[in-house]
């Protein structure tokens, strides 16, 4: 017996957060889920948790693989905590240079301003 469109919708509102964001385009999730079946909206188009998508893949009978071709997903890959903190690093070094040319900057248009006005 085949699932009627209402079923799917259904179903596919089951398995969205129900956090009515809106991310994803639609007022609510129901008219996410709704639009999904209807061919209007990807099953991947919930931003909350885009994982749903295999699931509602499901639903409407366009299973996906998780992978293919033996490539890994980038949303799995993982910076090593070591790299991270060591980024996190040259990076607050890097804005605080920046900040001292700022202030530089700021000081030499003071000064400017100053001379202008004598």
């Amino acid at each position: 017996m085949a699932v009627s469109n209402k079923e799917k919708i259904r179903e596919i509102y089951q398995v969205l957060p129900k956090l009515n964001c809106g991310l994803c385009g639609y007022g609510n999730c129901a008219q996410f889920a709704r639009a999904v079946v209807e061919g209007r909206a990807s099953s991947f188009g919930c931003k909350q948790d885009p994982s749903v998508g295999y699931e509602i893949s499901k639903i409407v009978g366009t299973e996906t693989a998780a992978y293919s071709y033996g490539f890994q997903s980038t949303a799995t890959t993982r910076i090593k905590p070591s790299l991270a903190a060591r980024t996190l690093k040259t990076s607050r070094e890097e804005v605080k240079e920046l900040s001292h040319s700022v202030d530089d900057i700021l000081a030499r248009i003071e000064n400017l301003k100053i001379r202008r006005q004598k």
